[in-house]
């Protein structure tokens, strides 16, 4: 069957819809859309040292299977951002670096948004592509936002979830987002803070190189809140989502399901991980799992 297409959330621009084996594609409703737009090959994902000029690479059209395997929405998250950019069937949301879309398509199931995901890497979109959502799906990166199309003052909510680490300098992606949001409109920018990232458990337990790694790339909570003072939001704020957990299984710390464990040290993995088994053969390790939303509003 030929793709089949209708029109997306972006102005002038036609949305592919392509039929996913176990969701096959129909324009009445009936059953959910998965449309992949892409207009662009591959990027580096980059990140930068906030110290200094230290850059990291990953391919994630590598690590797509892994994280669509191991990682879930942060408990709490999907349904507090629904709640306080008012999110409704009637409403535009955009996740940026929206990697295999676990939250967009919470989101999207949980409101029946409008939902846009945007993500550098093809395989990503790939596995964005299975959830059984209406999502519309295309390449593209934060630091380009202004390249997107997006018409002006068109979203609701704009959110990312563990990406901003990879964006070297933020300012240009608010600024973008700015216009792209209506007034009043909410972006979100999920991260780690300082002490998240010292105190994670296990990694940073057994794992402790990936401490420094965190830190090297992540932006100070502080410095995004006056990133987005400079491009013109208000109402700067930030929450803290935290969760624990019975962790039993080795196997998403062993397929390397989190980037950090792709940076450090061969030899420094493998006794952790060696480790971390011997431990859970003992018994269940009370596990945490946190993130800070950093949160502000385009004025009215």
């Amino acid at each position: 069957m030929p793709p089949l297409h209708r029109r997306g959330l972006l102005a002038g621009r036609v949305a592919e819809v392509r039929e996913h084996p176990a969701h096959p594609a129909r324009v009445d409703g009936d059953l959910r859309l998965h449309r992949l737009v892409p207009v662009a090959g591959p990027h580096r994902s980059r990140a930068a040292h906030r110290r200094g000029a230290r850059v990291t690479a990953l391919d994630y059209n590598q690590l797509a299977a892994e994280y669509a395997r191991h990682r879930r929405p942060y408990p709490g998250l999907v349904e507090f951002l629904a709640e306080f950019a008012g999110v409704n069937g009637d409403s535009n949301v955009l996740e940026m670096g929206c990697g295999t879309a676990n939250h967009l398509a919470a989101l999207q199931r949980l409101t029946g948004a409008r939902a846009l995901g945007v993500d550098p890497f093809p395989e990503m979109l790939k596995a964005a592509a299975t959830h059984e959502a209406e999502l519309e799906l295309r390449t593209g990166r934060a630091e380009e936002i202004d390249g997107l199309g997006l018409p002006e003052a068109s979203f609701d909510l704009i959110f990312s979830v563990d990406m901003i680490h990879y964006v070297r300098e933020p300012a240009r992606y608010f600024e973008g987002a700015l216009r792209a949001l209506k007034p009043g409109g909410v972006l979100c920018t999920a991260t780690d803070s300082e002490e998240i990232i010292r105190t994670r458990v296990p990694v940073a337990q057994y794992f402790p190189s990936t401490v420094e790694v965190e830190l090297g790339r992540h932006h100070a909570i502080d410095d995004l809140l006056a990133a987005l003072r400079d491009a013109g939001f208000t109402d700067g704020r930030r929450r803290v989502f935290e969760s624990t957990y019975e962790l039993t299984d080795v196997t998403k710390y062993r397929e390397k399901a989190f980037s950090s464990l792709h940076l450090i040290p061969d030899e420094e993995f493998a006794s952790g991980v060696a480790a971390l088994t011997a431990r859970l053969a003992e018994g269940p390790v009370l596990a945490n799992n946190r993130t800070c939303a950093v949160l502000a509003r385009r004025p009215e």
